[in-house]
């Protein structure tokens, strides 16, 4: 069976816009949680957060020495990747934490629609991002 190639394609492009919009509707429930002061234990939590930064933070090095990327390009890159990592990957847990704490919060006052619509928004702005960066980048 021959596979089609625009098949393959939108279905790796659905699967990763709609990783993309769990996680950014996950992160801005997250966001919330900071916002209502329930992020109790989190202490606990943030070396965890930060052993996943730094998985992270290495697989960019390494995934940027493969493609000959110049010292500076990396660890510049492998930098801002960590940070974001951090950010994200802690507002990601703790939107999670308080879903499972507080469902109503979440699902009965419609919070988790507007929080989908921006992540979904989010995910149709990093798209467009990724694929036209280098029209708003000067020449180099």
């Amino acid at each position: 069976m021959i596979e089609d190639p625009r098949r393959r394609y939108l279905a790796r492009t659905s699967g990763l816009a709609s990783a993309s919009t769990l996680v950014l509707t996950a992160s801005f429930i997250g966001v919330l949680s900071f916002v209502e002061s329930a992020t109790a234990g989190i202490w606990n939590r943030v070396p965890w957060y930060l052993v996943g930064a730094a998985v992270l933070f290495t697989a960019t090095v390494v995934l940027l020495e493969r493609h000959d990327a110049s010292g500076k390009v990396i660890i510049g890159t492998a930098t801002i990747s960590g940070a974001i990592a951090f950010v994200v990957i802690t507002l990601l847990v703790e939107g999670l934490y308080y879903t499972v704490r507080y469902p109503e919060e979440v699902f009965v006052t419609q919070y988790v629609l507007y929080f989908l619509t921006a992540g979904l928004l989010g995910t149709g702005i990093g798209y467009w991002g990724i694929q036209h960066w280098r029209e708003f980048t000067p020449n180099q």
